[in-house]
């Protein structure tokens, strides 16, 4: 008699399973490599974002310090530390600064936090987390940054500030590479 295909034995079944199990693991790790890539890309661009966001607000508030439209007068930078600051401007030109209002804005850096926040009146608002390094530098009218010392500049030496820089740099939990944003802004107004 002939001997003919008889159909798969048990071992052709078998090893046809452990090869259809190799393939699946195999696209089941690539896959889940690829979604670690997409979410520490993630990571990265929201750090990315937020920092940008960060150095945007800032200018704007900086270069908004000492709008004045009744010439007035009186301080504009009230606090000055490298940690944090505080600008006054009298948005609405009725001769006085409102403390709790957008009139007074400051910022800080929340070093134990890891946090930038903006205090706009009472409100804080922050602005982005996880920030590795947060700075602020004072620059005077030859653009030589202005030693700061622990209890922050004084009165007169704020007066002498023309520029206000922003070190930042975000670290994403899930990313490895931080974000980070340097910015230096000219004070609107200059005062002799």
């Amino acid at each position: 008699m002939m001997r003919g295909t008889r159909g798969m034995t048990l071992l052709d079944l078998l090893c046809g399973t452990v090869i259809g199990l190799v393939i699946s693991g195999a696209a089941l790790a690539a896959v889940g490599a690829g979604l670690v890539a997409a979410r520490t890309i993630g990571a990265r661009g929201e750090a990315d974002d937020l920092a940008q966001g960060a150095v945007e607000a800032f200018a704007f508030d900086v270069r908004r310090l000492g709008y004045d439209p009744r010439a007035t007068g009186g301080p504009t930078l009230s606090e000055a530390l490298p940690d944090r600051f505080t600008l006054q401007s009298d948005l609405d030109g009725d001769g006085t600064v409102d403390a709790s209002s957008e009139e007074t804005i400051g910022w800080v850096c929340n070093h134990p936090l890891r946090r930038l926040s903006r205090i706009a009146g009472s409100q804080s608002l922050p602005l982005a987390d996880n920030a590795v390094a947060c700075t602020f530098a004072y620059l005077d009218a030859s653009g030589t940054a202005m030693a700061v010392p622990a209890t922050g500049l004084s009165a007169v030496a704020r007066t002498q500030v023309r520029a206000i820089a922003l070190d930042l740099s975000l670290e994403p939990r899930a990313a490895t590479a931080v974000s980070r944003r340097r910015i230096q802004v000219a004070l609107r107004t200059l005062r002799s």
